[in-house]
């Protein structure tokens, strides 16, 4: 079984959002940088069982509340359509 992390700790611009997941999921040179690009690349994109745990979600910055939302929803959709993903947000 495959862990990933997500510390969002340090996060303070939607740029910087999504250098973070192209590092982490080690997206291609031609991701959209947006929520609709991360879908497509990670959609059925996991091989083997997966954790994903979203750490320190509430460090993001409050004037970045709606992506937090929508990405919120992304991992929860995600988690739902790919049997092989499991999201824990870790609310600590």
């Amino acid at each position: 079984m495959n862990h990933i992390t997500l510390d969002f700790a340090g996060i303070k611009t939607l740029w910087e959002l999504h250098e973070y997941f192209k590092t982490v999921f080690h997206l291609p040179d031609h991701y959209g940088r947006n929520m609709d690009a991360l879908w497509d690349c990670l959609y059925y994109s996991f091989e083997f069982p997966t954790t994903i745990t979203l750490k320190n979600v509430s460090a993001i910055p409050a004037e970045m509340q709606e992506t937090v939302e929508v990405m919120l929803e992304l991992f929860d959709d995600l988690q739902r359509e790919d049997e092989k993903v499991t999201v824990i947000v870790d609310r600590n």
